[in-house]
Order: structure tokens, then sequence, then C-alpha cells
């Protein structure tokens, strides 16, 4: 066995001039490889933590050593770590907090633009003239434009033209194929073509045409930033135009905000356009347009914070898995009639509390639906005398035939031959023939199998093993 200790061979000297690593367990503050390392530690100093007792706590204030930035002694320097608002330059709060009015200073980081320092993108020199957002032209922004954006912000450019025939094809196309979005350009492009064209006229030609479009001019809020063009170029329309197919809405709830009568409808389209950006700033403090949060002259709202409240305690700061009371019964909360838990109602050994009963029939408390005052009387199927149920009728049980209509024995003990005519298909649900003599296909959704009781095929058909008897030898 060889010596631990023993000192490495003359072959173990590699050709880079470095010692190979040695068998010897060598000491910790042992700089290894050739490389110097702390004389302390045996650490690189670049791995050396910054936030250690040893030569790396830098203070990122003066940049002095022993000590951090939370305590040096030097005043606070001006900077990302300073403390101080980047909107008025004192200490005690942050820039969106700050009640002051700005104070300029001069801009010392790097454009966004051409990425030179010294200014910021909106003062940049080589940054080209500013683009509209609605128009796509130069010389103005999106909130000073006069041109028809309808066009534009819908992927109608200035070199997209058609003649008023082209135009007027292209839009029957499009409505004989029920699609909106291929409507609403071909639309666009015959108001295009046809440059005094109207909503109004529009739905008049349509209807006039037949048309399965409708133009419906609907009263619903939109977003504040957000405004209504009519086919001209006019913003701030009253009401919204909505592509239909009917007169009427197909659901309840799309019929608020529609109009009473094809009448109120051509008069509203006066009046109406399609919903587009505004391209107006929207203020998160105020909900108001035309400033940003920071600008806001109103006092900044505390953003609502979300509370934990635990749904087994009822307290506020933690969860149901955190909570360290017992857990409470799922399904109610305890027993109906006492309230307590453990058990269920019908279950309890206290008297019952009516104060606790609901009716189902009126929602009031204090008594069944079956005791409900406001409920109608009910009525014997047997006797068919008031006041009471079938079940508890004291009377002789009376017993009618459905085949023969007759009293005193039922279907399968009449003596009449099988009255077909009220025999009910349970494949197709029409009467005179059974399932058997059905003419129809199959409905398998109606079929349950008697193997594993699912609908949709037969025990002949089904895929699980066989269903064992109660004696457990599998149905044999």
């Amino acid at each position: 066995m060889s010596d631990w200790n023993a000192a490495p061979a003359a072959a173990d000297i590699g050709n880079d001039g470095f010692t190979a690593a040695s068998s010897t367990w060598a000491p910790d503050n042992a700089g290894g490889g050739g490389f110097d390392g702390d004389e302390e530690t045996g650490y690189l100093g670049n791995n050396v933590s910054k936030h250690g007792g040893g030569g790396g706590d830098i203070c990122h204030n003066c940049g002095g050593e022993g000590h951090f930035s939370r305590n040096c002694p030097q005043p606070r320097m001006e900077g990302a770590n300073s403390g101080l608002c980047y909107n008025c330059n004192e200490p005690g709060h942050n820039k969106a907090d700050c009640p002051n009015p700005t104070v300029e200073r001069e801009f010392t980081g790097e454009c966004r633009g051409c990425g030179q320092t010294g200014h910021r993108k909106a003062d940049c020199p080589e940054q080209g003239p500013q683009v509209c957002r609605a128009c796509k032209k130069t010389g103005h922004i999106a909130t000073e434009c006069d041109a028809n954006r309808l066009f534009v912000l819908n992927g109608i450019l200035e070199d997209d033209v058609m003649s008023p025939e082209e135009a007027w094809a292209a839009l029957k196309a499009a409505d004989e194929s029920k699609e909106s979005v291929a409507i609403k350009k071909a639309l666009l492009m015959f108001a295009k073509s046809v440059g005094s064209t109207t909503f109004e006229e529009l739905e008049q030609i349509f209807r006039g045409k037949e048309f399965n479009t409708h133009l419906i001019a609907k009263e619903q809020e939109i977003a504040v930033n957000w405004t209504l063009v009519n086919l001209q170029g006019k913003i701030d329309q009253k009401y919204t135009v909505s592509i239909q197919w009917s007169s009427e809405p197909k659901r309840a709830k799309f019929a608020g905000g529609w109009p009473s009568d094809p009448e109120e409808n051509l008069a509203r389209l006066t009046e109406a356009g399609f919903p587009m950006d505004s391209f107006v700033i929207v203020c998160s403090n105020c909900d108001e347009v035309g400033h940003t949060r920071g600008k806001c002259p109103e006092e900044k709202r505390e953003p609502e914070k979300i509370v934990e409240q635990c749904v087994n305690c009822d307290e506020i700061g933690h969860r149901v898995r955190d909570c360290k009371q017992p857990l409470k019964q799922r399904g109610g909360g305890g027993c109906r009639n006492c309230g307590q838990e453990g058990h269920m109602a019908k279950e309890c050994t206290e008297p019952q509390n009516m104060d606790n009963v609901e009716c189902k029939h009126c929602s009031k408390m204090g008594h069944f639906a079956r005791d409900c005052p406001d409920r109608e009387p009910e009525t014997c199927r047997n006797c068919g005398e008031e006041g009471h149920r079938a079940k508890d009728c004291e009377k002789e049980r009376v017993v009618t035939c459905h085949n023969c209509d007759q009293e005193g024995h039922v279907s399968k003990e009449c003596p009449e031959p099988r009255n077909m005519a009220k025999v009910k298909c349970r494949n197709c649900d029409d009467f005179g023939h059974t399932s058997r003599d059905c003419p129809k296909p199959t409905d398998w959704s109606r079929v349950e199998c008697s193997n594993c009781h699912e609908k949709g095929h037969s025990y002949k058909r089904c895929t699980k093993p066989a269903a064992e008897t109660e004696e457990g030898d599998g149905g044999w």
C-alpha cells in the first residue's frame, strides 16, 4: 500500500510546468493549481462573498471597505442608491409618490433611440419626424389627426382602389358568405369608392335587396380611450354599429340597447359608427384621459390589497391549509336542525327545530313544502279528493288498466288484446310499435348496458369485465 504522505514522483510533473494533483491531503489554505488564493480562506478574491466578513465588504455609497452603505458615515451620494427622489431630488420619498413639482436636471443616461448619452429619446437629434398612429403620416399626432382613420386602421390603404361596381360585387359576395370580417372590409371598400355613403343608406339598400346583413345601431358603453367613427371619419358618434343577421336579437342578453323598431334603427344610424382606438392616454389613478398617473392632480389612490381570509375560522391573515382551528365538516357546516357538527339532520337526537326549516315552495322559514299555506291543495290520485296524497288515502285503492282504461286490474293482467295504439316505442318515441319492431335505426344514446349500466352500447359490445353477482361467481 502506497504511503499517502509520500512526495510526488518526477513523472507527476506535467509538460505544462504545473505539478499534477498529489495524493497528499493539503490544508484548506493551500493555493492549488499555481493560482494565488486568499491567505485566510484559500479562495480566489473573485469568489469571496461581498456580504462576508472578509475583504469583499465594500460600501456602495463611498466605495470604502469595512462597512455597508446603510452604516456609511459619509453623506449620501446622488445616484441610483442615493435614496433621493428622481423628481425633486429630496430624500424621504420616491418619484411615484412625489408631491413636489419636477426639478429639471441634466440627463446623463443613454438615449433609447440612438444609444448615445446626454439626451433622452424625445430630444434625440437623430430621431425622424413623428408619425401619426391614426393615418400613418408625419407632421402631427393621432389626437390632432383629422383624416379618416376608419380605413387605415382596418387595413385599407390609399393604394387600395376599386370602382363602385367592383366594390358592390365584393360586398354582395361577402354578404352571401355571412362572414362578418369580410363584410366589414367590403363595406368599407364600398364606402371608400362612394365617399358619400352612410350607414343609414346602406341599411336601406340591404333591406331593399334582401341582404343577409343587418346594420344595427346599438346603445352600449365603450372604453374611455375609444371612440365611435362613422364612414366619413367623424369621431365621437353616439351609437355603436353592429353587424347582425337579423333585425331582432337572438338572445335575451343581446337585447340591451337594441332599437325597438326599424325606424328607430335608421334614425340611430345617422349618428352611429364603428368603435376604434382614440389614441389618448388614460390615468390609472383617476381613470380620466389626457394625463398619466405621475401628473394626476388628484390624491394618489392606494391600490386594493388582496386579503387572505380563512374559510374555516373566518379570520384574516392565513388560509385554511394553515388554520390551527379544527377543520369544519363539509356540506353545510353540520346539522341543519341543531347546528352542531359531527352528524346530519336525519341523525339528530334533538327535537325538530322548525325555525331552521325552509320551505322549498315559498322559501319561507318555519314549515315544510307539504304544509305550505301558499301551495295549492293536493289532490289524491286514488280517490280524487283534496287534502291528502294517494299513499295516505284511506279508501280502497283504485287500479286502472293502461291497456283498456278499465278499473280493477293492471295492464299485465288485462284480458283484452294488446292495444298497440297506446304502446310507445322507446327508440323513437312514436306510438303503435315497440322498440324491437321500430323501423328507424337504433338510437344507441338510449341503450343502457346491463353489465356496466352505461349508455351508448349493449352488454354484447361492453369492453368492461363481466360484473360479478352477489355470490361472486361471475354470473356462472
